[in-house]
């Protein structure tokens, strides 16, 4: 998809005696249409707000709802538009708007560490010492790309020995005293149901009581999910409305955050990117992988496998990184995913620099070639190249669906006219404003408090 060549910048001159305001520097987009490959925003540690205020760009409202308000990441009046204003970069500009709106606030940041310090202190009191009990985070929460309604994913690390020499003893038992010994085990696991917490009980199920017992009613769900290929323990906690799910020893998911985060230092766009999808999938319920959704990994995965092949064509044509327009990006990535991949024949890994490969090729057939549906999406997963981290999304012919009426609408939006008609926001033509983000504009300002200069 080639872009568009931008219309002149302009530049917007204040009124005589108005005081010169400076706002509070944040990392930098940079105050231009685009967004490069080659320079990654200032590392300053932690969530930062960010803005993108372009000259001759500027923001505009988007009446999207009933009572005629404008869509609730558009700040700045319709009236600063040029009339001349070129769709993509219109919705280049929304894409940074929306993600300021939704990325992880201060407050929030806090509220979710407060829970988990909580979380430490109680696995620590239940545990024994010896068996080297650690909560760790990973997922969105480690990352800083959750969205206000994300869940917190934690992992319960524990000393495995104990619980090993436990099981080897009983499958020795089984076999050496055959059938008979069956019914003694299923009599042992409904006694180590009610055995001491620091006995060979499941870890989850002791993790469980404990909540229950002492978090009382803070929580308004709790539940252990052990009938999947990873058990978890899910709650809510009251108060905060925060979601939490606990899974054991699974030490894969801090390093997929790590990665993650690599990424995002090293491809600028992946972070408005992954907010915007983010919710997208979210909006239409397919977000959650135990339904058949697409969760946040793979889909930061494709995301990742898109820009590193977007990068390499670009420089391939023009022999330096290119500064891509997020609008632009974003259409992109729905037209590949929603009308031109081939989710039969074709699979995903991003090690290397990434690149697609054969489903079918021997080396790869029994790993990522499911005869039963021939069009999941298959995803190598970075740390384990022989697993595929897309095979439980069952549901991917409906995000592609989703992906493909997206891009429809947006190019009808973005084609000639140029023009946006009066008040209209093409992203809430795909995002429909909820009133969570009406809450986070009224209670926050996407603008930080500025500070007056003195004149001299």
């Amino acid at each position: 998809m080639k872009q568009a060549d931008t219309p002149p910048r302009k530049k917007i001159k204040k009124e005589e005696g108005e005081e010169e305001e400076e706002e509070e520097e944040e990392e930098d987009w940079g105050d231009s249409d685009f967004l490069s490959f080659s320079s990654a925003p200032s590392p300053k540690g932690g969530s930062k707000r960010r803005e993108c205020i372009v000259a001759g760009a500027s923001d505009s409202a988007g009446p999207t709802r009933p009572d005629g308000r404008e869509a609730p990441w558009n700040v700045v009046s319709l009236k600063a538009r040029p009339k001349t204003q070129h769709p993509l970069l219109e919705l280049h500009n929304e894409i940074i708007r929306f993600t300021a709106l939704m990325e992880p606030r201060k407050e929030e940041v806090k509220a979710r560490e407060d829970l988990v310090d909580r979380l430490r202190d109680l696995v620590g009191r239940i545990f024994d010492a010896g068996r080297q009990p650690e909560i760790k985070v990973f997922g969105s929460q480690a990352t800083g790309l959750f969205l206000p309604t994300s869940d917190i994913d934690l992992v319960l690390m524990l000393d495995r020995t104990k619980a090993g020499r436990a099981n080897t003893s009983k499958a020795a038992g089984k076999s050496s005293r055959g059938e008979s010994k069956e019914k003694e085990d299923r009599e042992m696991v409904e006694f180590d149901a009610a055995a001491p917490v620091n006995g060979d009980r499941d870890p989850l199920l002791v993790l469980a009581d404990a909540l229950r017992s002492e978090w009382g009613l803070e929580l308004t769900y709790l539940e252990v999910v052990s009938r999947t290929r990873v058990p978890i323990v899910k709650f809510t906690h009251g108060p905060s409305g925060l979601s939490v799910d606990i899974c054991l020893n699974q030490d894969t998911g801090p390093k997929a955050a790590d990665l993650v985060l690599e990424f995002s230092k090293a491809l600028p766009p992946f972070r408005p990117l992954t907010f915007v999808l983010k919710y997208f999938l979210a909006a239409r319920g397919l977000n959650e992988p135990y339904s058949g959704g697409v969760g946040s990994f793979l889909l930061q995965m494709m995301i990742v496998s898109f820009l590193q092949h977007r990068e390499r064509e670009e420089y391939r044509a023009i022999g330096k990184p290119s500064e891509c327009n997020l609008g632009a990006l974003l259409l992109e990535f729905l037209e590949l995913y929603g009308i031109d991949f081939n989710y039969c024949t074709t699979g995903i890994s991003v090690r290397h620099d990434g690149k697609y490969f054969p489903k079918g090729h021997p080396s790869r057939r029994q790993n990522f070639l499911h005869p039963r549906d021939g069009r999941l999406l298959a995803v190598e997963n970075p740390f384990e190249p022989t697993m595929d981290v897309g095979q439980s999304s069952f549901k991917i012919w409906l995000v592609q669906r989703a992906f493909e009426v997206a891009v429809r609408v947006l190019m009808s939006m973005v084609s000639k006219p140029f023009e946006v008609p009066s008040g209209g926001s093409i992203l809430a033509s795909i995002l429909p404003p909820s009133e969570e983000m009406w809450k986070r504009k009224s209670m926050h300002s996407l603008r930080r408090p500025a500070k007056r200069r003195k004149r001299m």
